[in-house]
């Protein structure tokens, strides 16, 4: 059998990784052994982090070698097993890259709920992006009925999962997208009261006749623009979650401009605010991420959360998914999908 997979070919010599970064290999793949199983991939998880995969960003990325498979979130569908606990036709997820078949001796995966509608949502609702928004809410926003709330990139993984979780929360949600058209499906399907351009001259403006009385909690997943125009706005005792800072992936330096550091911090002492970094990392495998798949699917079910997939088809267009995640073109969770 023959096992296709995309490799690192060499690092980002720009801001974001492009499709030269990486090559196509095909290679043999044997049938499984005592204690092994056979996974064919069905779908493949674009995530902001794999930029640190790929090119080291701080002392704390190990990103992968030149010639090794592309890392990142997996859906598969197991086709022989050797594993008392796994059959056939099983559906599973872990991190074996990018790569249409997979040996695993069942140690690194983990069997999907036949009741999860789609595979594909342990990528997204109920991956990284899901448990992000949800740890943020449990942890730092805490957001009760009549709260106001924002976040940035409304209409990417994290923003919608925010965007629909605020919502169900009794929270007015508020947030930032790169066109009227984002704008418009963060409003009619992601939970949001009202989405603004990011371009928009006068964001801050916008934002702050928008949003009477300020910003209760503030989702920070992008950083950039939508932060430097909304965080002025946050309200007294204010609560901030940082989850991410995907605008500084794609910078070559630092900003022009002054040092607006004391400035920030000047805005933290005076509403005392509360700002407060949560990483999933620090709670996989808990009770809390259990406590979440159990929520989350429960909601998913009810139709109280409805997840938006973005869907590239075919491996070889990983890269090309990877590209336009961070540019910005994915509505919802990006996904590409291998196989049925």
């Amino acid at each position: 059998m023959i096992n296709k997979c995309v490799v690192l070919k060499e690092r980002p010599r720009f801001q974001i990784p492009t499709e030269k970064c990486f090559r196509v290999e095909e290679s043999l793949i044997r049938q499984p052994g005592s204690g092994e199983l056979l996974i064919q991939t069905t779908s493949l998880g674009m995530d902001p982090y794999l930029f640190s995969k790929v090119k080291k960003v701080s002392e704390q990325a190990r990103p992968i070698g030149i010639g090794d498979v592309m890392y990142g979130a997996t859906v598969g569908r197991v086709i022989a097993s050797n594993v008392p606990e796994f059959k056939e036709e099983d559906y599973v997820y872990g991190l074996w890259g990018w790569q249409e078949y997979y040996i695993s001796s069942g140690s690194d995966i983990k069997k999907i709920d036949p009741d999860v509608p789609s595979p594909s949502y342990m990528l997204g609702s109920l991956g990284a992006a899901g448990f992000g928004a949800y740890l943020a809410n449990r942890n730092v926003l805490n957001i009760k009925p009549g709260d106001k709330v924002f976040c940035s990139a409304a209409t990417g993984a994290l923003g919608q999962m925010i965007g629909q979780l605020a919502r169900l929360k009794g929270g007015e949600v508020y947030g930032t997208a790169g066109s009227e058209e984002k704008c418009e499906l963060a409003v009619a399907q992601m939970g949001y009261t009202a989405c603004f351009n990011h371009a928009d001259k006068d964001l801050g403006g916008t934002i702050g006749r928008a949003i009477d009385g300020g910003i209760d909690a503030m989702m920070v997943s992008a950083g950039g623009r939508s932060f430097d125009a909304a965080f002025p706005l946050m309200a007294l005792n204010g609560r901030v979650a940082v989850c991410g800072l995907m605008a500084l992936y794609s910078m070559m330096e630092l900003p022009a401009g002054p040092d607006r550091t004391m400035a920030v911090l000047n805005e933290i002492l005076l509403k005392r605010l509360r700002v407060e970094g949560s990483l999933v990392l620090d709670y996989l495998n808990t009770d809390i991420h259990r406590e979440f798949l159990q929520e989350m699917s429960a909601w998913i079910r009810l139709g109280a959360i409805k997840p938006v997939e973005h869907v590239t088809t075919g491996l070889e267009n990983a890269p090309v998914a990877l590209r336009e995640l961070f540019e910005g073109r994915n509505i919802g969770k990006s996904i590409v999908k291998v196989s049925e």
